[in-house]
């Protein structure tokens, strides 16, 4: 169940993909040739509109777009018949578009997946609650017989300040332990109204067990807020916006933590999984388990990861190609379709490789664990 769900939201994700390119095109003036329900050899023709012909095909992944005059594909261009044999008029090709309106064409499936990941979050926070970070971090739980038990700290505990220097967030006072592990410090906390100054001793990395830390206790520093709902809406977006540019953010890191990895160690770094990764986690996991919430956010992350990936200025991507089309006054047309061609050629090539080794690696995973 869980392979047929994740399969089901790729195909979703890369069909509203290909769908903001399809809009595009028309809005544009670009003749769409074909839209494509899944991957060719094709199945059926669903028939024909504005035409543009729609239809099923067999591999279920998915979709794509054929634009009429889209010369990184062909070198077709002018004279570039139809279905039925007809020539298609000039200002109706890709090509013959200026570069400002073939980029929106190019770059909005990307646009579409960062919407998708933003409506996704903003749907999700605007249902269940805002998350707000807190001030200062609270205790949420604290491990018997730990440091944290000894010195008297509780659960609900607010904690403001170590060794008298402010505590913004439960990472922040993470990393500051680190720096007093086996020694004693003293926790300003507010209990009740009433603030304490505890004195715990933080554990050493031997004597601390495998599933705690240093001190014993785990922490928050975020709340779920709940307002009227002609609050929750802006509010939810608001977040929703938010989160999306983070997590965007992030992935580019791990993409570029990725190529460091290739480079230097030659290796697909762990953290990285591809699809057979996604499922197995998924499956171990229970994630799809827990309800349709839990399913529309693997969805949201999933488009951002789409979007962002889209994005990079790789040959045969949409980033690649939103180069070479601004590179063309620079290179001139013909040298632009030339080289664009050539680059997508090898751009396929590196992410056919790239993926082969995700997924080995992945394989190997699953069968070591």
């Amino acid at each position: 169940m869980n392979i047929l769900i994740v399969i089901l939201v790729l195909a979703f994700l890369v069909l509203i993909h290909e769908f903001g390119h399809y809009l595009a095109a028309r809005f544009m003036g670009v003749r769409v040739r074909e839209f494509g329900f899944g991957y060719p050899p094709r199945a059926l023709k669903l028939g024909t509109w504005k035409k543009t012909l729609f239809s099923l095909n067999w591999l279920p992944f998915g979709g794509f777009v054929r634009l009429a005059g889209d010369d990184a594909e062909s070198l077709e261009g002018a004279g570039e018949k139809d279905e039925n044999g007809l020539v298609i008029p000039k200002q109706e090709l890709f090509a013959e578009k200026p570069p400002t309106k073939r980029l929106i064409v190019v770059l909005a499936g990307v646009v579409v997946n960062m919407m998708f990941g933003i409506a996704a979050f903003a749907t999700l926070y605007t249902m269940l609650g805002i998350p707000e970070s807190l001030p200062h971090p609270l205790i949420e739980v604290v491990a018997q017989s730990s440091p944290a038990e000894t010195a008297q700290l509780k659960s609900g505990d607010e904690i403001l300040l170590l060794n008298n220097e402010e505590v913004n967030s439960a990472q922040a006072f993470i990393v500051m332990l680190q720096q007093f592990r086996g020694k004693t410090v003293t926790i300003e906390v507010k209990r009740d109204g009433e603030v304490l100054k505890l004195e715990p001793y933080v554990r050493t990395p031997e004597e601390t067990p495998a599933d705690e830390g240093g001190l014993g206790v785990m922490l928050n520093d975020v709340k779920i807020a709940h307002y009227p709902l002609w609050q929750m809406i802006p509010k939810g977006i608001s977040r929703g916006v938010q989160d999306s540019y983070a997590f965007a953010k992030q992935i580019l890191s791990s993409l570029g933590q990725l190529v460091v990895t290739l480079v230097q160690k030659r290796t697909v770094p762990n953290e990285l999984s591809g699809p057979i990764g996604i499922v197995y986690v998924a499956q171990k996991q229970d994630v799809f388990k827990q309800g349709p919430f839990t399913i529309l956010n693997f969805a949201g992350l999933l488009s951002l990861n789409l979007g962002v990936l889209n994005l990079l200025p790789i040959p045969a991507l949409d980033g690649g190609r939103a180069v070479f089309i601004l590179l063309e006054r620079l290179l001139g047309k013909d040298r632009r379709v030339r080289y664009e061609q050539r680059a997508n050629a090898v751009g396929m090539i590196f992410l056919l490789g790239l993926i082969l080794l995700i997924s080995v690696k992945d394989v190997l995973m699953i069968v070591r664990k």
